[in-house]
């Protein structure tokens, strides 16, 4: 099975985001917009693990959780951009900022999976929510070749400023907490990718109060 860990968001929040998000849904139709229900913060990829030790795994994890502070950080979404980077535009994500809480969660995840082989990724943890995917080739590159000048040959046109499309420069999204710590099933079909939550870690209740499984459906990684 293909898993990874991930914070879940509030749903005011999403409903929020989706909002925001409109203008951008109008300009730039090629994209393929994540639907409320995908939106999430990712702390980990595992990627491909026995599905007999999934349970394990994540109980290892929320173990590791209980060192830490019983809620992460107030969390901020402080500006939109392209990954991996502006001149290869795979996606649009928004970008967030807390006092290092999220980093920790990662953090300790990431030492916990190690044990079970996982290698661990080596680039920095990013706090970010996934928005959207751009369309690409077989290769990798976007259709049309679309670059920083903004049109490429039979491809769409991408505004030269995510921020002049989400009032001003300004993301009118409220700060929030993130709800849980959970453990994402992500299943590859030809419409995308689809995911459910198979165990949850609550970051708003004390440990005797968590009931660490999830029965939530959705779509998207």
């Amino acid at each position: 099975m293909r898993i990874f860990f991930g914070a879940t968001i509030p749903e005011i929040i999403k409903d929020e985001i989706t909002e925001m998000t409109n203008s951008l849904r109008q300009s730039l139709r090629s994209a393929r917009f994540e639907g409320k229900d995908k939106l999430h913060i990712t702390l980990q990829f595992i990627g491909d693990f026995p599905a007999d030790r999934a349970r394990e795994l994540f109980d290892s994890a929320a173990a590791g959780l209980v060192e830490l502070p019983a809620r992460a950080a107030l969390t901020e979404i402080t500006g939109i951009d392209y990954f991996p980077n502006d001149r290869v535009r795979r996606g649009i994500w928004l970008e967030c900022r807390d006092d290092g809480s999220l980093a920790r969660l990662a953090e300790s995840i990431k030492k916990t999976s190690s044990v079970y082989g996982v290698v661990p990724e080596t680039r920095d943890f990013k706090s970010h929510i996934t928005i959207a995917r751009m369309p690409q080739h077989a290769g990798g590159k976007e259709r049309g070749g679309v670059t920083r000048s903004g049109i490429g040959r039979g491809g769409p046109a991408f505004p030269e400023d995510l921020q002049k499309l989400t009032g001003g420069g300004k993301l009118s999204v409220e700060r929030f907490f993130p709800k849980s710590v959970a453990l994402f099933e992500s299943t590859l079909k030809p419409s995308g990718s689809e995911y459910k939550i198979l165990y949850e870690y609550s970051l708003e209740k004390s440990e005797d109060e968590n009931t660490r499984e999830g029965t939530s459906d959705g779509k998207g990684i």
